[in-house]
């Protein structure tokens, strides 16, 4: 048990140290320069250092448990910052899925009914240069504008927009097509298919819905420097790379996750439904075994 618990410490030790020190230390730093530097001095590394050193010196005449407290308090600002940045990632994980708080639904609408129109021109055009004949789909020329205009369309949303936000339509989707094709609810069914699935395989989920977490995150620490910005320029730009690189990884992470999902609900369905001993007279993907788990799934609540 003891080798157990040691692995399992390090691992916890690993994962507060990169997930919430790392980030919360640079931005404790950012804050300490944008608070000496400002606006008017807010590129002076001399002046920085300057200031810095003075700091460590007078620190360095501090008895020893003065500097360990110091060391502590600017661990635990490191800590409360990137505590505060995951506890706020569960409200922008709801602005990456599309699902606004009231106030922001009239901008929500706004934003997925112009979705929704680029999707349908695009769709409109696809349509019509498939129209023509099936020997003008040979034509390379056809062909590859009918690829460029398939990337264009899928770039936006897999089905026509529900949702002002692509990940939040990307989850809806895999709703979507696993409830139309096996006739399940994906959130009742869930946790009991979890149940059934090896452990590999929740490995793997796991590892994918952390990268999104981590993304998600990421966009919380490039909205921080935004704010810092006020104090110190500098932060605000260093916010823009940040908040594109969050964007650009949180899509592919919940594509990837998306993916995975459904997967898993492919590959692992019929064992849940043997597991279960629902009552159906098919097999996945009957919509009829859908059905009798939907309700099993209701009658376990």
């Amino acid at each position: 048990m003891a080798p157990v618990l040691d692995s399992l410490s390090q691992k916890l030790a690993e994962k507060w140290l990169s997930a919430l020190a790392v980030p919360g230390l640079l931005f404790v730093a950012a804050t300490a320069a944008g608070a000496v530097l400002g606006h008017g001095s807010a590129l002076d590394r001399s002046l920085l250092l300057e200031r810095f050193g003075h700091w460590a010196t007078q620190a360095g005449r501090w008895p020893t448990l003065g500097q360990i407290a110091v060391v502590a308090a600017i661990v635990l600002a490191a800590v409360a910052a990137g505590t505060l940045v995951r506890t706020c990632a569960d409200g922008a994980e709801r602005i990456w899925t599309g699902d606004w708080p009231g106030p922001a639904r009239p901008l929500a609408d706004r934003l997925t009914a112009r979705r929704l129109a680029r999707w349908q021109r695009i769709e409109t055009d696809i349509s019509r240069l498939r129209e023509p004949t099936p020997a003008s789909l040979r034509d390379e020329p056809v062909r590859q504008q009918l690829a460029e205009l398939a990337a264009d369309r899928d770039a936006i949303a897999l089905a026509p927009p529900r949702r002002p936000t692509f990940t939040g339509d990307r989850m809806a989707a895999t709703e979507t097509r696993l409830r139309h094709q096996y006739g399940i609810d994906l959130a009742a069914c869930w946790t009991r298919l979890w149940l059934v699935l090896p452990e590999d395989v929740r490995t793997e989920l796991r590892t994918s819905r952390s990268r999104v977490d981590a993304a998600v995150a990421g966009s919380v620490w490039a909205g921080c420097y935004l704010l810092l910005g006020c104090l110190w320029w500098p932060a605000a730009v260093a916010a823009v790379p940040t908040g594109l690189v969050a964007w650009r990884r949180g899509r592919r992470a919940v594509t990837v996750h998306a993916e995975l999902v459904e997967s898993t609900v492919d590959v692992y369905l019929r064992r849940l439904v043997e597991e279960l001993g629902v009552d159906a007279s098919g097999s996945p993907p009957d919509p009829r075994v859908g059905t009798a788990l939907n309700r099993a799934a209701l009658k376990a609540r």
